[in-house]
């Protein structure tokens, strides 16, 4: 019988390294792009178009610069069936590529395409900007008009979004938009925007109140671009967690301690009695109340109060917060010494505006509750 003969052989090295990585050659790669200025350095990054999309490039290219391309969906045309898609890359106003295609995916890599193609030279920005690089025919609406700047204004991309996560980025309250003028003929109009973020306060005009809220919003977030956020240069309004965080605690801390008297019986029937005879309340200033248009502008609302309070013989009293409000403006309170007391708030630019403010909110009050 003979005996069964096992062969054995040698097992093959295994490299520590993962066999998908290339030693050495990515970090190298990536030294040698940060070096280079952003034309050469796309340039380098390009020959790996062959292997890698033209979003991927593009976006290894600007992450090493600490910059995200923004991509943006600008058109959608054709028949249904066979629909084109038309996406817009922004960097800057002066790098913006645009592309099309069949989906969206493939739309997206032609702007990118485009975009690096812009960067090292081999295009103008009206060919990038052109239908996938070609120049359009006549069938075709001018891209640099529609697509590029979609707007009258010439602002690029959506500063109302930016601005808004720039504020959330550095934990800041919203921008706040307010309405300041309109003029202009029907056809001709001028509107006049402000926009505000803690004490800073831009404005922007435009012919549609759409236009105007951007270029407002594009003026604050180039004045906020190069803000510092450290230390004694932080916006005055602005609180670090920990300085929050205390009086938190110690307003907390205070309510939780304090004793505060629930509505009894009594109370709630002085109460239900007064609403009673505030809508069997009559007088001239009163019922006036009732058809006036209290958003009108230059409306006088202190003395429309106190008109209405000499009449129904009632006082009102104005108190000044002292504190200002986180967005950094004044506030008022407004007391009427009616049985139970009714207190409004207001707040505005000036300790003025504020009490014209906490006046319109007691106004209304006052016309809900006097509402037949």
């Amino acid at each position: 019988m003979e005996t069964p003969i096992t062969m054995i052989t040698q097992a093959p090295l295994v490299h520590n390294s993962h066999p998908r990585k290339k030693p050495g050659r990515t970090t190298i790669h990536a030294m040698l792009s940060e070096r280079l200025s952003l034309g050469e350095a796309a340039k380098l990054e390009m020959r790996s178009l062959h292997t890698k999309t033209p979003v991927s490039v593009l976006q290894e290219l600007l992450s090493r610069r600490g910059i995200t391309p923004k991509y943006e969906l600008v058109q959608i045309e054709g028949a249904i069936h066979e629909p084109v898609f038309r996406y817009r890359v922004f960097l800057s106003n002066e790098f913006v590529a645009t592309g099309t295609g069949r989906s969206k995916k493939e739309a997206k890599h032609a702007a990118a395409k485009n975009l690096l193609e812009l960067l090292v030279g081999n295009q103008t920005p009206e060919q990038a900007n052109s239908t996938n690089g070609t120049s359009a025919n006549t069938s075709t609406i001018d891209v640099t008009n529609q697509v590029v700047s979609p707007y009258d204004d010439k602002v690029m991309g959506n500063p109302i979004g930016w601005l808004q996560e720039m504020c959330m980025s550095r934990r800041w309250p919203p921008p706040s938009y307010e309405m300041i003028h309109e003029e202009g003929l029907p056809h001709e109009r001028q509107f006049t925007i402000a926009c505000e973020v803690l004490k800073h306060r831009e404005l922007g005009m435009g012919k549609s109140k759409k236009l105007a809220k951007r270029m407002a919003a594009h003026k604050m977030w180039q004045a906020l671009q190069d803000m510092p956020m450290e230390g004694s240069n932080l916006p005055q309004g602005f609180e670090d967690d920990e300085e929050l965080s205390a009086k938190v605690q110690n307003r907390y801390t205070a309510l939780k301690d304090s004793k505060i008297q629930t509505l009894t019986s009594t109370h709630s029937c002085k109460v239900s009695q007064f609403h009673k005879n505030l809508k069997q309340s009559t007088g001239e200033k009163l019922n006036e109340l009732q058809n006036v248009n209290l958003n009108i502008k230059d409306f006088n609302f202190v003395e429309f109060l106190q008109e209405i309070a000499a009449e129904q013989e009632f006082e009102v009293t104005y108190v000044d917060v002292e504190e200002k409000s986180i967005s950094g403006k004044c506030q008022c309170l407004v007391q009427l010494s009616t049985l139970p007391v009714a207190v409004c708030y207001g707040s505005g630019t000036t300790s003025k505006d504020a009490q014209a403010n906490a006046a319109h909110n007691a106004l209304e009050y006052l016309k809900i509750m006097t509402k037949k």
